[in-house]
């Protein structure tokens, strides 16, 4: 068979619904396995019994247990890279003097709410204790999740800056600094514990995190004193 027919053929391969059932049953077993039990405790006999695939066919679907990993760390990264897109596609150029605190309220807890999932938590919880066995990976993970998000929110602050809406010197460091205010002590608190906090108190500690946020940029200078108790 030629070079050319074998690339044929994969990738009618590819296509088969059967592969593709197959390679989401894997992907979700390693997952779940992967998050409960790490990386080192789990073997692909254990993610096709899981799947409820015959080992022949996970192996035809993942060459290893590696690449399993890698498409998972992928599949977050690219949702992390979805968040960017949609700041990037306009979000900050609709916002006015009139629709910038619900607009940033709303970004907060958007963002504060995507980090702090329970899947997310204990993927980071993961690639930290698997530093030793991909040196690269939780470095890779965060210069294309939350650095790309970072970036995102640069690009806007430094957007709104020049329309006059906030006072803004150094973009990157508003943008690392909404996202603490918004999700860090949250976020610190569950990568230790692995408790992700109710959803009502990520939401309290994102609004509380935009108002002192916009206490410092805004250029209005308008303050609140009001404290949510939930946060």
């Amino acid at each position: 068979m030629s070079a050319r027919t074998r690339k044929t053929a994969t990738v009618k391969r590819a296509g088969d619904p059967r592969v593709v059932r197959s390679r989401a049953a894997a992907v979700d077993a390693a997952r779940s396995l992967f998050l409960r039990k790490g990386y080192a405790g789990v073997t692909m006999e254990e993610i096709a019994a899981s799947a409820g695939l015959a080992r022949r066919t996970l192996y035809n679907t993942f060459a290893d247990k590696r690449e399993l990993f890698t498409r998972i760390v992928e599949d977050t990264i690219k949702q992390a890279g979805e968040f960017a897109e949609g700041l990037d596609e306009g979000f900050f150029s609709g916002i006015t003097a009139a629709t910038l605190r619900p607009a940033l309220g709303d970004l907060g807890r958007r963002l504060a709410l995507g980090i702090l999932r329970p899947e997310v938590i204990a993927l980071r919880r993961l690639l930290v204790g698997e530093t030793r066995e991909f040196p690269g990976f939780a470095a890779d993970y965060y210069d294309r999740a939350p650095g790309q998000v970072l970036e995102a929110l640069a690009s806007g602050f430094r957007r709104l800056g020049r329309s006059g809406l906030l006072r803004v010197a150094n973009p990157r460091l508003a943008a690392d600094q909404f996202a603490y205010l918004v999700a860090g002590e949250p976020l610190d608190r569950a990568i230790l514990v692995g408790k992700v906090p109710p959803r009502a108190r990520v939401r309290a500690c994102a609004r509380e995190g935009v108002r002192t946020f916009l206490a410092r940029y805004e250029r209005t200078g308008r303050r609140e004193a009001r404290v949510s108790p939930a946060c």
